[in-house]
């Protein structure tokens, strides 16, 4: 079955004292409040990997539904279900939606929740990125459940809000640099409803 190009969870594997963890905990606290605000809103994003270049997609987030797209895939979910649309090959993927995944593009609405109880957190020191002072923090998943690998999330210092995320996961190694995190007043709800009409010479492959 045809996969997303990113396949990594947010996930790191080093542990810290207690004066990092609260940095760090401080941090994610902040990203959440933040993206809690907002209510809808919208993020522009690039994925850079070894072998694929750059590319652009972006997603838009309201509560537990979504709408994603990269390069010519394309993926939403009503919060209950996940639709995979597939132009070029004229294929529909239904799914349950993983609501408890932090997989950026199986469900951005978890992408930045890194709750304590899930993941431990690290807190890394500050350094520059692309000329910006950012903040680093690592985090580790506890336990199985919520996976393995490695990442390191990229904090603007000026605002305290995620600028890029560097993957290790299973071998692969990627990069996804945030562009632009913009709150949205108003979404139209039916960008998250599969409409059957709209996939009539579509086929329909369900896993449900």
């Amino acid at each position: 079955m045809k996969k997303f190009i990113l396949t990594a969870s947010l996930l790191a594997v080093i542990l810290a004292p207690a004066r990092a963890d609260e940095t760090s905990e401080s941090i994610l606290r902040h990203i959440a409040k933040t993206l809690a605000s907002y209510g809808d809103y919208e993020v522009r994003f690039t994925v850079s990997a070894k072998g694929m270049g750059n590319t652009s997609g972006n997603y838009i987030v309201s509560g537990d539904r979504y709408r994603i797209k990269l390069q010519k895939q394309e993926q939403f979910s009503d919060g209950t279900n996940r639709y995979e649309i597939y132009t070029a090959d004229k294929e529909v993927v239904i799914d349950e939606a993983d609501t408890s995944s932090h997989n950026m593009l199986n469900n951005p609405t978890r992408a930045f929740e890194f709750a304590p109880e899930e993941f431990e957190s690290t807190y890394a020191g500050s350094t520059e990125l692309k000329r910006r002072p950012v903040e680093t923090v690592r985090l580790t998943p506890r336990g199985a459940g919520h996976g393995s690998g490695t990442v390191v999330l990229y904090v603007s210092a000026e605002d305290g809000l995620p600028v890029a995320l560097d993957y290790n996961y299973q071998g692969e190694e990627l990069t996804v640099t945030i562009n632009k995190i913009i709150p949205l007043d108003e979404v139209d709800r039916n960008m998250f409803r599969f409409d059957p009409s709209q996939y009539g010479d579509y086929e329909i492959i369900d896993f449900r």
